[in-house]
């Protein structure tokens, strides 16, 4: 299984969303996630993204995923490659952490143009903010 995941903020901070999907062997979207952020940092949405996914995945029993992003700070923060200096992004990384405990997680980065479809949720979830979308298995 492959997850994706993106956050989008509109403003710094501003309006944010997050979105994260996971995708099967045969490349078909089998869950995605949108959901609403209010006023967030573009890494605070990441973060969120990210930790939508990994509980996703957890709550659908998987014990191995690879995770593709496009944030590099996020994916060389959680991978402990780069020091995470701001307290509020170091909760949310022991987050992310502990929900990663028992679990098999391949965390890569990506290019933004690889990223299409966690980036159109992130955005749909802020376009869409009245109507906010969650977890959903396609």
């Amino acid at each position: 299984m492959i997850g994706f995941f993106d956050g989008a903020s509109r403003g710094n901070p501003g309006m944010a969303g997050a979105g994260c999907c996971m995708i099967d062997d045969n490349m078909d979207v089998v869950w995605e996630y949108a959901k609403y952020l209010g006023v967030k940092t573009n890494n605070e949405a990441e973060y969120a993204a990210l930790i939508a996914l990994i509980a996703g995945a957890r709550s659908r029993g998987l014990d191995e995923i690879e995770i593709r992003g496009d944030s590099k700070l996020i994916v060389s923060q959680v991978n402990r490659e780069w020091k995470i200096n701001k307290p509020h992004l170091r909760v949310l990384a022991k987050e992310a952490w502990d929900l990663m405990k028992g679990m098999k997680v391949n965390l890569v980065w990506i290019p933004r143009d690889e990223n299409h479809l966690a980036d159109k949720l992130s955005n749909r979830a802020i376009d869409e903010r009245g109507d906010e979308r969650n977890e959903q298995s396609v």
